[in-house]
């Protein structure tokens, strides 16, 4: 066991409070006052340093251009891991060998068992092809653990290319009555002829004409109407949204930062941030994929590079908490509890309650990091991560050889609803 001394965790509120936690591979007690143990423990003397859940990542592609691509695979998320992002899910349709079934389930759990840093959670897909058996498939592999059930339209995968949007209806009818979750990414290319924010948003409401019962997963969404959209038929809807990371660093940054997709926020920058600070941005994701060559991508990062983890979660520490106020229980909530929530891993992720995963990092407000940007300008973030902690473990920090520890993270409820009368909590 570990106790953590005068470490100092976030409220509710805008105070932080001094408290001692006593965990092993789980939150065992935190208390405002000592904590007494009969057996030998691990000090940790934490005094000025902040207490922060595991940033939770719904939405990478880490295995995009190298099909069970183990060295992707280890790179990435140690990347991320060292970043602060200690879950991270894997959306691989764009893969040869995406999780149609219980048999591609298997491997992918060994590849994640034998190479990632990070705990791993899996989004399966349906084969098109597997008519009429694609719903039997799909529940099979929900039963075993993946955390939905994914569609890119058009997509990217020659084995469910050429999908329609009646046939999405089809397959979705098939398999809502279960308690399955989906994520739907795409346009709707049979009205537009590319992909645009306003392509986008029509093909999100063509699934909801039809599929309103079961929770439905946005992995990126482009511009803010979409968001305004989504967040006014929350209450009837069980959909939910995540907003890339590097669009905002794009939008308050853009002296460093280059927009890498197609979106529109530069025009709402005001009204973005409003939600933001008031916590109706549902969450924030990373969206990686390995490097390609691209000329619309950023120049720093050569898209959604990895190295991006690296620096997101403290970018949104230093740049939304610090600089312009937004609550630091909102900035969390968006980085990491609901990622879980929607997930179906919580309160075993996303938590800093006694029972929940010791998945934590901790943060020292008084530092610094450089970010090597566009242009050759450079941004300083406030604040830096002194060590990350993975079911109990520092498997990263500063002068600390990052050790690999993840393995794949099975989906333990069904998602979570989450909506009420005024935000996304």
């Amino acid at each position: 066991m570990k106790l953590l001394k005068s470490v100092s965790l976030p409220t509710s509120s805008t105070a932080l409070k001094t408290v001692n936690v006593l965990f092993a591979d789980k939150i065992i007690k935190i208390s405002t006052e000592e904590i007494e143990v009969e057996e030998d423990v691990q000090i940790i003397n934490a005094k000025g340093l902040l207490m922060l859940p595991g940033g939770i990542d719904p939405h990478t592609h880490i295995l995009t251009q190298n099909a069970d691509s183990a060295t992707d695979l280890a790179k990435i998320t140690k990347i991320a891991l060292e970043g602060g992002w200690t879950t991270l899910s894997e959306l691989s349709y764009h893969t040869q060998s995406p999780v149609f079934n219980n048999s591609a389930l298997k491997k992918k759990i060994a590849l994640v068992n034998a190479n990632s840093y990070t705990s791993l959670a899996l989004w399966g897909h349906i084969d098109i092809n597997d008519y009429p058996y694609h719903s039997e498939s799909a529940q099979e592999i929900w039963n075993k653990g993946v955390v939905g059930i994914a569609l890119a339209v058009p997509s990217p995968n020659p084995a469910i290319a050429d999908i329609t949007f009646p046939e999405i209806m089809d397959l979705f009818f098939d398999i809502y009555e279960s308690d399955t979750s989906f994520a739907f990414q795409g346009y709707d290319y049979e009205s537009y002829r590319e992909f645009s924010p306003l392509a986008q948003l029509e093909a999100i409401k063509k699934i909801l004409r039809r599929m309103q019962e079961n929770p439905i997963h946005i992995p990126r969404i482009s511009s803010y109407p979409t968001i305004e959209f989504i967040n006014s038929i929350s209450k009837r809807s069980d959909i939910s949204y995540a907003t890339c990371i590097i669009d905002l660093m794009a939008l308050f940054n853009p002296e460093v930062f280059s927009t890498p997709f197609l979106c529109d926020y530069a025009d709402f920058a005001d009204l973005l941030f409003d939600l933001l600070r008031s916590n109706k941005i549902y969450l924030l994701s990373n969206c990686v994929a390995p490097p390609v060559k691209n000329p619309n991508y950023c120049e720093l990062f050569q898209g959604c590079n990895p190295e991006l983890m690296n620096y997101s979660y403290l970018w949104v520490l230093s740049e939304l908490w610090k600089k312009r106020k937004v609550p630091l229980a909102t900035c969390l909530k968006m980085t990491s509890e609901n990622a879980a929530k929607r997930l179906g891993i919580y309160p075993q992720k996303g938590s800093l309650d006694p029972g929940s995963d010791a998945d934590f990092v901790l943060y020292d407000p008084e530092s610094t990091t450089l970010i090597k940007g566009n242009k050759n300008k450079d941004i300083e973030l406030s604040g830096s991560f002194k060590a990350v902690y993975l079911k109990g473990n520092q498997v990263a920090g500063k002068n600390f050889e990052t050790l690999r520890q993840g393995s794949f993270l099975p989906r333990s409820t069904n998602p979570k609803r989450r909506h009420n009368n005024s935000s996304w909590i």
